[in-house]
C-alpha cells in the first residue's frame, strides 16, 4: 500500500483528530469515532477515500519506465574491499 497523504496534510489531520477527539469528550457525543478515524489515516499516511477518488498530496515523482532492452546498467557506487 502506497502512502497517498503528503507530510503537511498528515499534520493538519493530526491537529483536527485531536481537536475532535477533545471537543467530543467535553461536548459528547459520538464525533470522537471521526476524530480517531481521521488519527489512524494520518499515523498509517494512507486515505481510503483518496484512493477511491485517485488521490494523493504525496510530491509527485516521476515514474521509471522498466527496461526493456534487456541490458542492464553496471552498479554504480564505492568499489573499496574490506581488508
Amino acid at each position: 500500500m502506497l502512502s497517498n497523504i503528503g507530510k503537511i496534510d498528515r499534520l493538519i489531520r493530526t491537529a483536527v483528530a485531536f481537536v475532535i477527539v477533545f471537543a467530543s469528550i467535553y461536548i459528547g457525543g459520538c464525533w470522537a469515532i471521526l476524530g480517531i478515524v481521521i488519527l489512524l489515516t494520518s499515523i498509517i499516511g494512507w486515505c481510503p477515500i483518496y484512493a477511491l477518488f485517485r488521490l494523493s498530496t504525496t510530491k509527485e515523482q516521476e515514474e521509471i519506465p522498466p527496461d526493456t532492452s534487456g541490458e542492464h546498467e553496471p552498479r554504480r557506487g564505492p568499489r573499496r574491499l574490506l581488508k
